[in-house]
C-alpha cells in the first residue's frame, strides 16, 4: 500500500469580515499520492485557490493538519518550515503578476536558490538556470529579458521553471492555465505532464476548466462553497458523477459533436450561490438543490466512500 505524500486533514481557514466569517475552506479532506496529479474543482468562488494556498501554508490555517513525508507541516517552527519549504511550490495564476518586472529571467529563476543556498557559487546557479530554461522550453538568450519581453504562455514557462529551481517534490498549480490563449493552453498542459513523467512531480491542479482537468488528472475533487462535495478517479467521476451539483457542472461542458451537444440534456441550477459569510449548518447545496429534503436542511453531509474509492457528500447519495 503507497503512502500518500500529502495528507489534508480538516482543514479550514476563515477571514474576519466584520460582519462574521468568511469561511472559504470548511473542513476538507483528501489524499494525494506520489506521482499523480489530484485535480480540484468548482465555480469561481468556492475556495479552490485559497485550499491551495492553506495546504502550503502561504495562508496560516485557521483548523486542520497537512501531513507532509509523515510530519504535519501546521506544527512546524518557522526556522523547520523554510527547510520543508523547498519540497513544495506554487505555479500561480497570473504570470504577469507573479513575476518581478524589475527582475531578469536569470535573477527571478535563480532567486529561489540564493535564498536557500543550494549553491555555492553564482557559475553553478547560473547554470542550473540554464538547465532549467531548456527543460520548458525556453533558451539561453532569454536570460536576460524581462517578463515583459515574454508573451503569456512564455511568462507562465518562466514561472514554472521556478517552481522547479529547488527540485520540490510537490506542486500546486492554481490555475496556470486560465490567464492563458486557449491556443497555449494545450501546450503548457502537456509540458507539465512531460516534466511529471520526466522529474517524479506530484501535483495539486486547481481549475474550472472540467475538460482540462480530465486531461491531466489522476483523481478529481469538486469543491462548492468551502466544502468538498465529491471526490473519485478522474474517469469514474466523468463518467459516473453522483452528486447533484457535480452532475450539473458537468452537463455544462461542451461537446465538439453539434448533433451530441443538441441532443444532450443540459442541468440549469436555480439560484445563486449562497454567501459564505457564516453559512447555516446545512448541505452548502441545499438552496440550488432539486433533491433536497429536510435532513438536508437539519446537518451538513459527511464525504463518505459510496463505492470503492468514490466519496460523495450527500445525505440521499446512495439513492442516486
Amino acid at each position: 500500500m503507497v503512502e500518500p505524500l500529502v495528507s489534508v486533514r480538516n482543514i479550514k481557514k476563515y477571514f474576519d469580515v466584520g460582519v462574521g466569517m468568511l469561511k472559504a475552506v470548511d473542513g476538507i479532506s483528501f489524499d494525494i499520492y506520489p506521482g499523480e496529479t489530484f485535480g480540484l474543482v468548482g465555480e469561481s468562488g468556492c475556495g479552490k485557490s485559497t485550499a491551495g494556498r492553506t495546504i502550503i501554508r502561504l495562508y496560516e490555517p485557521t483548523h486542520g493538519e497537512v501531513i507532509f513525508n509523515g510530519r504535519n507541516i501546521y506544527q512546524l517552527s518557522r526556522q523547520e518550515m523554510r527547510e520543508v519549504r523547498k519540497d513544495f511550490q506554487m505555479i500561480f495564476q497570473d504570470p504577469h503578476a507573479s513575476l518581478n518586472p524589475r527582475m531578469t529571467v536569470e535573477e527571478i529563476i535563480s532567486e529561489p536558490m540564493e535564498i536557500h543556498k543550494v549553491y555555492k557559487s553564482s557559475k553553478e546557479r547560473r547554470n542550473r538556470v540554464m538547465e532549467l530554461l531548456n527543460l520548458v522550453g525556453l533558451n539561453e538568450e532569454h536570460a536576460l529579458r524581462f517578463p515583459h519581453e515574454f508573451s503569456g504562455g512564455q511568462r507562465q514557462r518562466v514561472g514554472i521553471a521556478r517552481a522547479l529551481a529547488l527540485n520540490p517534490k510537490f506542486i500546486v498549480c492554481d490555475e496556470p492555465i486560465s490567464a492563458l490563449d486557449v491556443s497555449i493552453q494545450a501546450q503548457v498542459v502537456n509540458l507539465l505532464k512531460k516534466l511529471q513523467d520526466e522529474l517524479g512531480l506530484t501535483y495539486l491542479f486547481i481549475a474550472h476548466d472540467l475538460s482540462m482537468v480530465r486531461y491531466i488528472s489522476d483523481r478529481v475533487g469538486v469543491m462548492y462553497l468551502g466544502h468538498m462535495m465529491e471526490v473519485a478517479k478522474s474517469e469514474e467521476l466523468y463518467q459516473n458523477p453522483i452528486h447533484p451539483y457535480t452532475k450539473a457542472l458537468l452537463s455544462a461542458i461542451p461537446i465538439p459533436d453539434p448533433k451530441i451537444q443538441r441532443n444532450r440534456q443540459r442541468i440549469e441550477l436555480e439560484g445563486d450561490v449562497p454567501s459564505p459569510i457564516n453559512p447555516p449548518n446545512s448541505c452548502r447545496f441545499v438552496d440550488r438543490c432539486p433533491y433536497a429534503t429536510d435532513v438536508c436542511r437539519k446537518s451538513t453531509p459527511k464525504l463518505e466512500e459510496i463505492k470503492e474509492g468514490h466519496f460523495v457528500a450527500c445525505h440521499r447519495a446512495r439513492e442516486f
